[in-house]
């Protein structure tokens, strides 16, 4: 039997863990990924119990993005079709309880996107950060191309996604992107700590600042006109060509 892809834990009290678990692959989020990290999103929002959610990865990595093998056959009809950006993007943002990221190792491509949709990023000393979508024929469409201009402003984020480069913790730190840096093997538990000291505050006051902050931020954001041109590049040959040559281990041909 396969291990599942999302781990739940509650290492402290009204605090629930979950942890993308397949280091096999890099933690990609595969569809079923994506579907059950949802699920324990929703059933984490449902319980009363629970006051504060933090999103991690193994001890190594946070996440490399997206399963290139999944989207490798896809166009632009059955990228669209597929909605499982809306899907990720739509479930996250309708969590209204405090949501933290404790990255440990690499967050790229759909692995930033899905930090930057939480509300705070933790993040170890040997974190990474990018999103490299341009190598491999595309651009990021989980919002990161709204939500890291709207972080940092035009130009860096200019300059991070059409190089496709990653910055590490501490010049995302220096950006604003990261809220605390700790220790390697020590971001998970600062995170939950954190965490913890947010779940003895009052959950209608947490939910509503959380609501009015969001409602500030996204002002502007459009994150359907994002994902129309990342679905637009599905049917591109450079995509074509940059997933081949990324799955053949090879530099691309454009």
């Amino acid at each position: 039997m396969m291990p599942s892809p999302i781990l739940r834990s509650d290492p402290a009290e009204h605090v629930r863990v979950l942890a993308l678990n397949r280091p096999e692959k890099y933690n990609a989020l595969s569809q079923e990924a994506i579907n059950l990290l949802l699920k324990e999103l929703q059933d984490a929002s449902d319980d009363d119990n629970v006051r504060a959610i933090v999103v991690t990865g193994t001890d190594r990595l946070f996440c490399a993005g997206a399963d290139i093998r999944e989207i490798a056959a896809l166009d632009t009809e059955a990228a669209t079709k597929g909605r499982y950006l809306e899907d990720l993007c739509n479930g996250v943002a309708g969590v209204k309880k405090p949501l933290l990221a404790a990255v440990e190792g690499a967050a790229l491509g759909g692995g930033f996107e899905l930090a930057l949709m939480c509300d705070l990023i933790f993040a170890s000393t040997k974190a990474t950060f990018g999103l490299p979508e341009v190598n491999i024929g595309l651009i990021p469409g989980a919002g990161g191309t709204q939500r890291l201009t709207n972080a940092v402003g035009k130009n860096r984020a200019m300059k991070l996604i059409l190089t496709g480069e990653s910055i590490s913790s501490e010049e995302a730190r220096s950006m604003g992107l990261v809220a605390e840096l700790s220790q390697p093997g020590t971001v998970l538990d600062d995170a939950v700590k954190f965490a913890s000291m947010l779940a003895q505050k009052s959950r209608a006051s947490l939910s509503l600042a959380k609501e009015a902050i969001c409602r500030a931020d996204s002002l502007g954001r459009d994150e359907q006109f994002e994902r129309k041109l990342y679905y637009s590049a599905f049917s591109t040959r450079d995509k074509q060509e940059g997933i081949s040559s990324f799955l053949e281990k090879r530099a691309p041909r454009w």
